[in-house]
């Protein structure tokens, strides 16, 4: 088999071509292995009771620091802990999160509801139950994500 990759920084996304005289159980399989590394890679990577998880970003309601570690809480109040820091996930799921405060994000899609708070701070409440403050550096961008 010969490979043949092009670099193009016009090109938005990555597509691979493949070039055959008939279809074949490897190339099945290479078309899987291929098709699921873009499944793989929207996943977050967590650890939980020395079990490693894969979880889809939809099921995440709020990610935030405690202490050195960084926790995600899934739809069930489920505690996680990831090896990624904040920034870095909010770069690879910015369509669904959004930050309320330097050490936490949250799924915009699964916010239950906000309550004002003091200072000018927001309370907000997600579906799980879990709560933080949105402070009021971040507040005006979070208004805006929900076209308030």
């Amino acid at each position: 088999m010969r490979v043949e990759i092009k670099i193009n920084p016009d090109i938005t996304e990555v597509t691979a071509v493949i070039h055959a005289p008939k279809m074949t159980s490897d190339l099945m399989e290479l078309v899987e292995t291929l098709e699921g590394v873009e499944d793989r890679a929207s996943l977050i990577v967590a650890k939980n009771d020395d079990k490693v998880f894969l979880i889809d970003p939809v099921q995440a309601e709020i990610i935030r620091t405690d202490g050195r570690d960084i926790k995600l809480f899934d739809q069930k109040g489920q505690e996680y802990t990831l090896t990624k820091p904040l920034n870095k996930i909010l770069e690879r799921f910015s369509k669904n999160f959004v930050r309320i405060s330097k050490s936490a994000i949250v799924n915009i899609n699964r916010v239950d509801h906000l309550s004002n708070s003091f200072n000018g701070t927001m309370y907000i409440i997600m579906r799980n139950g879990v709560s933080d403050y949105i402070s009021r550096k971040y507040l005006a961008d979070f208004l805006k994500r929900l076209d308030i």
